[in-house]
């Protein structure tokens, strides 16, 4: 099932959709609708690929949530959740062994910062779905925050979970056990509506701590109207996440 939504995903949003339309044009070429097609899908690529767009799209996602500042939050009581985003699969630089990516090192980053400030302990989740790694996302993140100095008593990691839905799951059957209800909930910050969404789901009481945000530009120049490839990717990545909100309030909708 996990296998056959990530096609699907694949095929629908940018590029794989925009190919098999443009595919389709190019096919029945002669047609005037056709030739539209083909016109329509370079528009999509080029708009797709400047910051106005990109920033259009990431930023009801990132503005959903205010800026976490431990400070004026009451955390004593609660503990940190930290989301996997992937594992950079048998590093060659590290002797082959699993490390994380650039997501995921970006969220254990933020995890540790919190922890060191607050002294709550961090729960990293994430197993090894779709994955050719030697570990589970939630041992790496684990292994991670004790090298960036979270003391091993602080830290614990579940490793089954291959979704953010199931993150919720398994994290609700282990903190209830012990009585906690209330987290810290670090997520990249465009993934965070969806992510709270299914703790809340599942009883928590969430406070959202969002990283690495895409959204920072006050201003744009004539370069921000030009196509560029890390504003397509953003792109991509946002309309992959207002599909996931979509299949997830259809799919685990109570």
């Amino acid at each position: 099932m996990l296998l056959t939504s990530k096609v699907i995903s694949q095929l629908l949003l940018p590029p794989g959709g925009l190919i098999l339309l443009a595919l389709l044009g190019v096919l029945f070429w002669k047609r005037v609708w056709a030739r539209g097609l083909v016109v329509l899908v370079l528009c999509a690529f080029w708009l797709l690929s400047t910051e106005p767009v990109r920033d259009m799209l990431m930023h009801p996602l990132e503005s959903e949530y205010a800026v976490f500042h431990a400070e004026k939050e009451g955390v004593k009581d609660a503990v940190i959740v930290l989301l996997g985003a992937g594992v950079y699969e048998h590093a060659p630089e590290y002797n082959g062994r699993d490390m994380l990516t650039s997501y995921a090192i970006m969220r254990t980053l933020y995890a540790a910062d919190i922890a060191k400030e607050t002294g709550i302990a961090v729960y990293a989740t994430g197993g090894k779905a779709l994955s050719h790694a030697d570990e589970a996302e939630g041992d790496v993140m684990r292994r991670w925050l004790m090298r960036l100095g979270i003391p091993a008593s602080q830290v614990y990691a579940e490793n089954l979970a291959s979704n953010t839905w199931e993150n919720a799951i398994y994290m609700r059957h282990i903190l209830q056990k012990k009585g906690i209800d209330k987290i810290v909930l670090v997520s990249t910050a465009w993934h965070l509506p969806r992510a709270v969404w299914c703790f809340q789901s599942q009883g928590f009481t969430v406070i959202p701590a969002g990283t690495d945000y895409v959204v920072t530009k006050p201003s744009y120049d004539v370069r921000s109207f030009m196509p560029h490839w890390k504003a397509f990717t953003d792109s991509a990545q946002a309309l992959h996440e207002y599909l996931g909100i979509v299949w997830y309030h259809l799919r685990y909708h109570s």
